[in-house]
């Protein structure tokens, strides 16, 4: 750490909405930056640094190499390897994405690993899902272990016990009756 960036360490701040100022910034205010960033029971509307841990805290939106969180939020996350562990994510994008017992939104990376974890959509190169809810997958090799929930998996190669809700048939059927169904409608209002 060099003199000129000093580590913030943010300690059971109390963030408030009745009126008194809270723990974060305003959105237009200039983002904290420091080498290293703790934060433990507070909170930063933006934060840039090269590793950011937050436990039991949250921030809007946080840029690092390095993110940990642990039982906290982040709305954006932006790094070279994101860590949650019960927490969640509204988007992250990392080159390594893992979640154990947390929610994200969407997760982008080259690797992606959800453990007993939620996801709307998850996109790597490299997928692996253990007990998981995940509504899409987009992925080059996804890798499905124990039971998981996966509505729409699109993969070079998956691996695992996979059980499709629905498959190219059902949705090339899905399709068809989809469009027979707005054609009739458009019809009517003629």
């Amino acid at each position: 750490m060099t003199a000129d960036t000093p580590q913030v360490k943010t300690t059971r701040a109390k963030a408030t909405t009745a009126g008194r100022p809270a723990a974060s910034t305003p959105a237009d205010a200039e983002p904290t930056r420091a080498d290293r960033i703790e934060i433990t029971q507070g909170g930063l509307y933006t934060a840039e640094a090269g590793s950011i841990s937050v436990r039991q805290g949250g921030m809007s939106n946080a840029y690092a190499d390095s993110i940990d969180l642990s039982q906290g939020g982040i709305g954006r996350a932006k790094a070279t390897d994101i860590a949650v562990s019960q927490g969640g994510i509204g988007l992250a994008q990392a080159d390594k994405v893992s979640v154990d017992r947390g929610i994200v939104g969407a997760a982008f990376g080259r690797e992606t690993r959800l453990v007993q974890s939620m996801s709307n959509t998850v996109m790597g190169t490299e997928t692996t899902v253990d007990q998981s809810l995940v509504g899409s997958i987009v992925g080059g090799h996804v890798t499905v272990r124990q039971p998981s929930a996966i509505a729409v998996i699109i993969a070079g190669r998956v691996e695992g016990t996979l059980r499709p809700l629905v498959d190219w048939r059902g949705a090339a059927a899905f399709g068809a009756a989809f469009a027979l169904v707005l054609g009739v409608l458009r019809r009517g209002r003629r």
